[in-house]
């Protein structure tokens, strides 16, 4: 799947909540209680968003057998995701 139907694909799905994490990510990695003060949203909100984000390979988890302090950055493809979004 190419960037522009990724795009698309996240597009049909998109969120205010989920650009705004993608705009968040895009500048360093966070952990989601980062997140989740940053946006003042609740955890279980930013937590489904990052669930999804990571389901699409948006997004992915650096230290995944942590239990705590998670910290989630930009695949590549996010990135892409990211600017083009940007340039809309």
């Amino acid at each position: 799947m190419n960037v522009t139907q990724q795009n698309m694909d996240f597009k049909l799905k998109r969120s205010k909540n989920r650009e705004k994490i993608l705009s968040i990510l895009a500048t360093s990695r966070k952990t989601p209680s980062e997140i989740v003060e940053i946006m003042n949203a609740r955890f279980s909100l930013v937590s489904a968003s990052l669930a999804d984000l990571k389901s699409q390979g948006i997004i992915f988890c650096i230290n995944e057998d942590d239990k705590t302090g998670r910290l989630y950055k930009l695949t590549d493809l996010g990135v892409r995701i990211f600017e083009e979004l940007n340039q809309e």
